[in-house]
């Protein structure tokens, strides 16, 4: 397998190609959307404004001939005689001759088809539908229908001429208007709301890409920043990743995305710099002892036939040393590393649960547990000769979910620590350690109290890293993991560890741990 086609070969100009390659972008896709929402709500209010407009116009010219057909009807039945056949030799209709009302024009049939009047309108003559004047005469019913004239569409109102006695049709009422200016006042409407409506479309266009590339400017900002950084991540420039997004004003959901961003980067640059510190304090912690061994063998190597047996017993015994001494620091860092790998690998758990099941272990009787160390432990101080005094103060019966072993292993470092650091003496001059147990809500607590020579303001929220080490405490042997490797422990429990400390007067460490549910 070529290296070029290797899984472990950064894809950067691969994935690259295959993003180019995707439809469109964000900005033109918001785009588009707002545009068609434009386009759609500017057909709609179009269609609602020329539907109402021609309705209008419609209806104001069926009112005009409304108008003037009952005006030519009234006057037509003060002319009728009371004999047949009713029309007088000529019909005046004087007042409709005058009537004022541009496109308007009147005609009066008689059932024999001959046209008894015709004014002087504008429409001459009126267009004649012989199916609609024959069905008001037959029927007595008025109707309405569409000719021509001259190219223009007419619009003409059929009303049957009863006669004076009521009990017959005598003739039709035709009352005919142009549609002509309705028409072009239609048509110009048309023109005028689509252009109106393609320049509104065209701006919103515009302005939707001049706003959605204005919002989209901080994620362009983002993207560019995590291009930045994967192409340093990839290369050697890791301390590119202290670049920042800048942080647009307002507080809005893209701002929140922002200050989430830059809190993540602000997360990966911690981390990033805490393992690089990490690998240079584990590369001068191991370099130390193997130092020390090379040295001690080497120096065999050369004098070992010229060197007294007690010599050469002491260069082995400091080479037996610092090997024992680096096992146990392998030894802590593996346990570091395992315990990051089960924290990462560990399972949610529920809201109503204290730790998932991976966590959760057996039920420990955390007061027995601590009791039993701190017997061992007096043992150990007897056989030393130590002055130091481990005392039980307040004890409860606790009982906690968890591992045992890391629960003992939590306590012995705490309680090692205690005995490593305890140098002065409490009020009565003793060298005084105590241990304690109790339930607070629902929590078990465990507490180491010491009269040793405490820690500094400054460096309090320091001890919990790996490899740290105070000033204080550098004249002890020690490799800086342990207080690390407890948090982790309590920290994998579900629990939790905190420390007090005033300088020269010693330290309490408590370690929080979710009781088991039947002490809840």
């Amino acid at each position: 397998m070529s290296l070029k086609n290797s899984p472990l070969v950064p894809q950067t100009e691969h994935m690259r190609k295959v993003e180019s390659r995707q439809p469109g972008s964000l900005r033109l896709q918001l785009m588009i959307w707002y545009g068609g929402l434009v386009a759609v709500l500017l057909s709609l209010f179009a269609f609602l404004v020329l539907y109402l407009s021609t309705q209008t116009l419609y209806t104001n010219a069926n009112q005009a001939m409304n108008t003037v057909a009952g005006v030519v009807l009234n006057n037509v039945e003060h002319e009728l005689t009371l004999q047949e056949p009713y029309w007088p030799p000529t019909l005046s209709l004087k007042a409709i001759d005058t009537y004022n009302d541009p496109g308007i024009s009147v005609a009066v049939i008689d059932l024999k088809g001959d046209a008894r009047y015709t004014s002087e309108g504008a429409l001459a003559p009126v267009p004649g539908n012989a199916q609609a004047i024959r069905e008001a005469l037959t029927t007595g019913k008025q109707g309405e229908y569409v000719g021509m004239v001259n190219g223009e569409r007419v619009k003409v109102e059929v009303r049957p001429i009863p006669s004076p006695h009521g009990d017959a049709i005598i003739g039709v009422l035709l009352v005919a208007k142009s549609l002509k200016e309705i028409d072009e006042t239609v048509v110009g409407l048309h023109v005028q709301i689509i252009t109106l409506g393609l320049l509104v479309f065209a701006i919103g266009l515009v302005g939707g890409w001049a706003i959605t590339s204005n919002v989209l400017r901080p994620l362009a900002e983002i993207t560019k920043t995590a291009r930045n950084i994967v192409a340093a991540v990839h290369g050697t420039h890791v301390g590119s990743l202290s670049q920042r997004v800048q942080r647009p004003r307002g507080h809005d959901e893209m701002v929140q995305v922002i200050d989430t961003f830059n809190e993540m980067l602000d997360s990966l640059e911690s981390a990033t710099k805490a393992q690089r510190r990490f690998i240079a304090d584990a590369s001068h912690e191991l370099r130390a002892p193997l130092t020390s061994v090379q040295g001690n063998l080497a120096f065999l190597q050369r004098y070992l036939d010229d060197m007294p047996a007690d010599e050469r017993r002491v260069v082995l015994n400091g080479a037996y040393e610092d090997t024992l001494r680096l096992a146990r620091l392998v030894d802590e860092l593996l346990l570091l590393a395992r315990a990051d790998a089960s924290s990462d690998t560990s399972a949610v758990v529920d809201v109503g649960k204290e730790v998932s099941e991976q966590k959760a272990g057996d039920v420990i009787d955390l007061d027995h547990t601590l009791l039993q160390l701190v017997r061992q432990l007096r043992g150990r101080l007897s056989l030393d000769e130590s002055q130091l005094k481990l005392q039980v103060g307040h004890i409860e019966p606790v009982r906690v979910r968890g591992d045992e072993e890391s629960i003992r292993r939590i306590m012995l470092i705490l309680l090692d620590n205690a005995i490593k650091y305890t140098q002065g003496k409490d009020a009565n001059g003793e060298e005084l350690i105590t241990v304690s147990v109790e339930r607070k809500q629902n929590e078990g607590v465990f507490h180491v109290r010491d009269t040793g020579i405490g820690i500094d303001p400054d460096d309090l929220p320091h001890i919990f890293e790996r490899f740290y080490r105070a000033d204080r405490a550098r004249s002890q042997h020690g490799t800086g993991l342990g207080l690390s490797i407890a948090q982790t422990l309590a920290e994998q429990l579900g629990g939790r560890i905190t420390a007090e400390s005033v300088p020269g007067a010693g330290s309490t460490f408590s370690v929080w741990l979710p009781l088991a549910r039947s002490q809840q």
